[in-house]
């Protein structure tokens, strides 16, 4: 027989081999990159189209299917939660019943299909509509079915957000019992045991993941009883990209308040975070500090330990020893390097402005004392540093602020120029709380802005780049809004609400011209100062009593734009025990009724002078004018006078503050 025909050489060999090799193996599919090319799905996927892992195949051809598949919604799903969408946002509904029958409707419809719903990319957000919008009963059965596989929930990229929300509402009915029979081994606190204990076993894991570490750290707090629409615990548990959906008509997440929470939660937190952090050591824990999914997950862990213990002295800072092994902050110790490290870094220096809100007192004056006190004016130069510092001045005393304002005094002019006025603005209102001195940093303002009265107000709102007249267009309405004197405008208020500073801007509202003033009182952001200088309780009669005259030619004007109609009704708490300048105002407003009456802000400064009661009963409106300044009165001469044993109590106690102060002074003398 002829012998086959066969190539000579390696080459065809290999070639011979490779084939071989692809007949005997599993079919292969090409590993696709879906961050970096899109895919096209067959069919009518459309919007509701994820992309799910691929299967696994081992070597005997078995597959192992890494995350459970529940399907794709219908175009007739999508659009029928598309059209609850639309009827929740108009709020279409009769009265509290229909609505609340409307969302049990959906509830049924969306019963066997809730975590299909979830996942989808569209109708997830409709879905976390429907959950704040739900009873007490319809939250918990939602609850179960999302149980059944919370652990691909809360890693779905739209699945998470909607575990989340549920959390937030379930939340506020920790306490309440189930009423029906039923559900009595039900209850929202065994709900969230089951989730904490379901996770446990991959805390470490979940709190560092991409879209579950939010959720993560969203249960960590209920567990907790912290406060969960807290400023500070928002932006702990959100990211800053997250979608934001309002819905005025539904009722709040939870309150700002701290929550009484059952014994078994604080247990289940400990247990959870000592899971989360025992297989974990020093260096991963610091290397978590400075990205982005990690850092917010270390100042959770560190807000709820110092509270923790602060609330119970016996329970151990396991995490905090871990993190900082070093508390004494000594100067070459690796803790003091690796905080003094997170600084200056854009994500780490979160952690730190959590160490410096909830360490104990004598760990921060460590801290303080070891890391910041001597380079204070340094961290308020730096862009990212300057939040550090401004964490400081609300937490140090008025000794540790007398030294920082002696310290920011040179780096003043610094600041103002590269518009870090925020540094400057928390360094007044703290030093005004504590009670300290801000008489070297109102002369270093003076010469930065320049002594003249005039200029100084001027400088610091950046006035020059503003609109001066009421023909400025919407788009620049909103610029002004954004534009950088917003700092200047802020630390004018500051300095208006001081006992020290508030003089210096009062001078100069007075030596400011009529046309210079209504430019401010029209732009978005210099109105403030002057409604801040008009109702405070730091500006003198003398200095209103010169003030308000300035409006009597522009106060027409002013009640028709956006900006000025604040600052008219601002005149009448500023008038109040000066009535003849109220009159005098409200006649003024009257000779120009038309022109008010035609313009929505006027109309509005119409009704909060309350001009029809003006024009036609005059003197029931006197009554209305000087009842302020009555009840002021009535409330200073109904105070209970004082007994005999309240009076001498109050001379013993002046008569101790007197010694100490002698005693103390023949100390300093030697």
């Amino acid at each position: 027989m002829p012998k086959e025909l066969k190539k000579r050489g390696r080459r065809a060999e290999n070639q011979r081999r490779q084939a071989e090799v692809q007949e005997d193996s599993p079919a292969k599919r090409r590993k696709i990159d879906y961050e970096q090319q899109a895919f096209a799905p067959s069919g009518g996927a459309g919007d509701d189209y994820i992309p799910f892992e691929r299967d696994v195949q081992d070597e005997t051809g078995h597959s192992e299917q890494t995350t459970t598949f529940y399907g794709l919604l219908t175009e007739e799903e999508q659009e029928y939660y598309a059209n609850v969408n639309n009827k929740i946002i108009a709020n279409d509904f009769e009265d509290e019943s229909d609505r609340n029958r409307f969302i049990e409707a959906v509830h049924q419809e969306t019963s066997g299909k809730e975590i299909k719903v979830a996942s989808s990319q569209s109708c997830s957000r409709y879905m976390e509509k429907i959950i704040r919008l739900s009873t007490p009963s319809q939250l918990r059965s939602l609850f179960q079915a999302f149980q059944q596989d919370m652990d691909y929930l809360i890693q779905h990229r739209f699945g998470s957000h909607c575990v989340e929300t549920l959390f937030l509402q379930a939340a506020k009915y920790v306490q309440a019992k189930p009423q029906a029979e039923n559900d009595l081994d039900t209850s929202f606190e065994s709900l969230f045991l089951e989730v904490e204990e379901k996770l446990r076993a991959n805390s470490g894991f979940l709190l560092t993941e991409r879209f579950a570490s939010h959720t993560v750290r969203v249960l960590l707090l209920v567990l907790s009883g912290q406060p969960l629409e807290d400023a500070s615990a928002k932006d702990i548990i959100a990211s800053r990209n997250k979608e934001e959906l309002k819905l005025e008509h539904a009722p709040d997440a939870a309150s700002s308040e701290p929550r009484k929470v059952p014994k078994s939660f604080k247990k289940a937190l400990r247990a959870f975070v000592h899971s989360a952090i025992s297989s974990l050591d020093t260096n991963y824990l610091r290397a978590l500090a400075t990205s982005p999914t990690g850092s917010p997950v270390l100042q959770l862990l560190t807000r709820l330990e110092l509270v923790q213990n602060e609330e119970d002295h016996e329970q151990q800072q396991l995490f905090l020893q871990k993190l900082i092994p070093d508390q004494d902050f000594e100067p070459e110790s690796d803790s003091s390097k690796f905080v003094s490290s997170l600084v200056y870094d854009s994500t780490g220096a979160y952690l730190v402005q959590t160490l410096v809100r909830y360490l104990p007192g004598k760990m921060f004056k460590k801290m303080y004392k070891n890391l910041f006190r001597d380079r204070i004016g340094k961290l308020a130069k730096n862009e990212i540093a300057s939040y550090v510092a401004v964490s400081i001045f609300e937490r140090v005393g008025k000794d540790d602020l007398a030294h920082a304002a002696a310290a920011m005094v040179p780096e003043l002019e610094n600041l103002v120029e590269r518009n870090r006025l925020a540094v400057i603005r928390s360094l007044v209102e703290r030093c005004e709380v504590r009670g300290g001195d801000l008489g070297e940093v109102g002369k270093a303002l003076l010469t930065i802005y320049g002594s003249d009265q005039a200029e100084l107000l001027q400088k610091m709102l950046k006035l020059n780049g503003t609109a001066t007249n009421g023909a400025a267009d919407d788009a620049a309405r909103k610029q002004q809004k954004h534009s950088p004197d917003i700092q200047g405008s802020l630390l004018a208020q500051a300095m208006l609400r001081t006992r020290q500073l508030s003089a210096m801007v009062h001078d100069s509202l007075l030596a400011q011209e009529q046309d210079v003033l209504l430019q401010m009182a029209k732009n978005a952001t210099s109105s403030h100062v002057i409604q801040v200088a008009l109702t405070s309780d730091k500006s003198p009669n003398k200095f209103l009593r010169q003030f308000v005259p300035k409006f009597y030619d522009i106060v027409a004007d002013l009640a028709v734009d956006p900006s000025g109609s604040h600052v008219v009704d601002a005149l009448w708490r500023a008038t109040e025990g000066s009535h003849f300048m109220k009159e005098r105002l409200a006649s003024l407003l009257q000779a120009h009724e038309h022109g008010l009456r035609d313009s929505k802000y006027g109309r509005s400064v119409w009704k909060n002078w309350a001009m029809d009661v003006y024009q036609r009963r005059r003197g029931e409106w006197q009554a209305l004018a000087k009842r302020q300044e009555n009840i002021e009165q009535k409330a200073e001469s109904d105070k209970p006078k004082k007994t005999a044993i309240e009076l001498a109590r109050e001379r013993h106690m002046h008569q101790r503050g007197t010694q100490r102060n002698n005693v103390s002074m023949v100390k300093a003398n030697g």
